[in-house]
C-alpha cells in the first residue's frame, strides 16, 4: 500500500505542532474548548528571536503595527489568531532566519502581548499559497516575554488542507497536538475534521 505525500504530511504536522491549548474558534461561530492542566499551561518551546526595528527578511517586509490579522510584504492575508471563546487576538510580526534548513527559508513570528490558552491558528488557502511564495516556511507565536508557545510547518499545513480537500475560502483552524483539527467554512460553520 502506497502512502501519500499529503497524508504524511499531515502525520507531521500532527507531531510538530507545538501549542498547548485547546481548540479556539473564529469570531463568527460560537466557542469550542476544552480543559487545559496546570502543566500544559506552563509549557513553552524557547525563546523567538527578538523583534527589531526592521521586521524584514531576504527583501520580504512585515508590519510593524499591532494587527489583527497578518500583513506580509505589504497585503493583508486572512491568517489570524483566536482566543478560546472566538475573540480576534491583536499580534505584532516580525520575520527572520528560518530553522528549516533551506538557504533563504523565512520565520514568521507573531508576539501576541498576553498568552491565553486555547489560542488557535486560523488561515485560508490564499493565506497558505502567499506565504510560500514569499518563503515563509515557519510559523512560530510568542507570548509577550518572547517564549514560544506554537510553532508551525507551512508545508505541513499546505499538506492538511490537500489531504482533507479543503476549499480557497475555508479556515483551517490549528490547536494542540490533542486537539481535533477543525475547519470553518465561508458561511462561518464549524466542522470537526478530526478526533
Amino acid at each position: 500500500m502506497r502512502i501519500s505525500k499529503n497524508t504524511v504530511a499531515a502525520a507531521l504536522l500532527a507531531a510538530v505542532m507545538m501549542i498547548s491549548s485547546a481548540v479556539a474558534c473564529a469570531a463568527e461561530t460560537a466557542p469550542f474548548g476544552a480543559a487545559v492542566n496546570a502543566q500544559q499551561q506552563a509549557q513553552t518551546y524557547g525563546k523567538a528571536k527578538p523583534f527589531t526595528r526592521d521586521r524584514g527578511c531576504y527583501g520580504i517586509s512585515a508590519s510593524r503595527a499591532w494587527l489583527n490579522q497578518a500583513r506580509i510584504d505589504g497585503m493583508l492575508i486572512d491568517m489570524r489568531i483566536f482566543t478560546p471563546m472566538g475573540d480576534n487576538v491583536l499580534f505584532q510580526e516580525c520575520l527572520s532566519a528560518a530553522s528549516t534548513g533551506g538557504e533563504r527559508d523565512i520565520c514568521l513570528t507573531m508576539r501576541v502581548d498576553q498568552w491565553d490558552e486555547g489560542m488557535v491558528l486560523q488561515l485560508d488557502q490564499r493565506s497558505v499559497d502567499c506565504l510560500t511564495r514569499v518563503g515563509i516556511t515557519e510559523i512560530v507565536i510568542a507570548d509577550g516575554n518572547m517564549d514560544i508557545r506554537a510553532a508551525y510547518s507551512v508545508e505541513e499545513i499546505r499538506g492538511i488542507r490537500a489531504m482533507f480537500g479543503l476549499g480557497a475560502k475555508e479556515q483551517l483552524s490549528l490547536g494542540s497536538v490533542d486537539a481535533p483539527v477543525t475547519v470553518v467554512s465561508e458561511d462561518g460553520v464549524r466542522r470537526q475534521l478530526t478526533k
